[in-house]
């Protein structure tokens, strides 16, 4: 079901399966929105309560011109607070996943287990944009599908460009119930300032939820390095790499990542 919440002078908008199980929300990704976490809800919500949320200046949230990663954590907690869940399984994605991290160093009263799928802790500059840069391109005057055409085998292992090149493997992220909007280029602008000179590595010690890392082997968006490197400075926290996958492990290992998931929230 579909909801708005009235979260810190703006509009969070999100689904809810609205079931008695086990709460598991889930954040998406640069440029995205709750839609594009659907298929992990949809291979979920057999087993828990799944919650997928639009952060602000994504889908049918507000979009203001102007917020920071600590303001994503502040409207995390309060979608928390107010569906009154006492205890929430997390799991982020690339963007999504700082959030989720940082939303743990700040408070894991009501957080269950994290699960961090290619991740980053600390960023100067999105990596995206830096490699479209390299292209003399700008993330914040191009389409969704330009900027993923422009640095395309950078999102994905060597063996699915094969496949694909060979017509044995169609990637296909979108979903004939759903369109991803573009944002305008102001948004983008303000997206890309949100996630710029953060740093998640000075509070691991605040993250006392039990913690899965995803890596992918061969992504070049956010190496596997990164993910390990923040699996090995949260006490506890579990890494594990997806083989023969990049970026964009989803949808090349779909079944093998959500069983992954699974394992890990049972």
């Amino acid at each position: 079901m579909k909801k708005f919440l009235d979260i810190n002078d703006i509009k969070i908008c999100l689904d809810d399966t609205e079931t008695d199980k086990m709460p598991l929300l889930l954040i998406h990704g640069l440029s995205s929105t709750k839609e594009a976490m659907y298929l992990f809800r949809d291979r979920l919500e057999d087993d828990y309560r799944v919650i997928t949320i639009d952060l602000r200046g994504h889908g049918e949230s507000t979009h203001p011109l102007e917020y920071t990663l600590d303001d994503h954590v502040k409207d995390v907690l309060e979608v928390i607070k107010q569906l009154g869940l006492e205890k929430v399984d997390v799991l982020g994605y690339s963007m999504g996943s700082y959030v989720a991290l940082a939303t743990a160093e700040e408070n894991c009263d009501n957080l269950n287990k994290l699960i961090l799928l290619c991740t980053n802790p600390t960023s100067k500059v999105s990596n995206v944009s830096k490699l479209l840069a390299e292209k003399g391109l700008e993330y914040s005057k191009i389409s969704r599908n330009e900027m993923f055409n422009a640095i395309y085998d950078s999102y994905l292992a060597p063996s699915t460009l094969k496949k694909i090149a060979s017509g044995e493997f169609k990637l296909n992220t979108s979903s004939s119930t759903y369109e991803i909007p573009e944002l305008s280029s102001e948004e983008k602008a303000a997206e890309l300032k949100s996630i710029s000179n953060f740093d998640n590595s000075k509070a691991y010690d605040k993250v006392t939820c039990k913690t899965l890392v995803i890596g992918a082997e061969y992504d070049q968006i956010l190496p596997n390095e990164l993910g390990k490197e923040v699996a090995d400075s949260i006490d506890g926290a579990e890494f594990r790499l997806i083989k023969d996958a990049g970026h964009m492990v989803a949808y090349e290992k779909t079944e093998e990542l959500v069983e992954i998931i699974k394992d890990f929230l049972e």
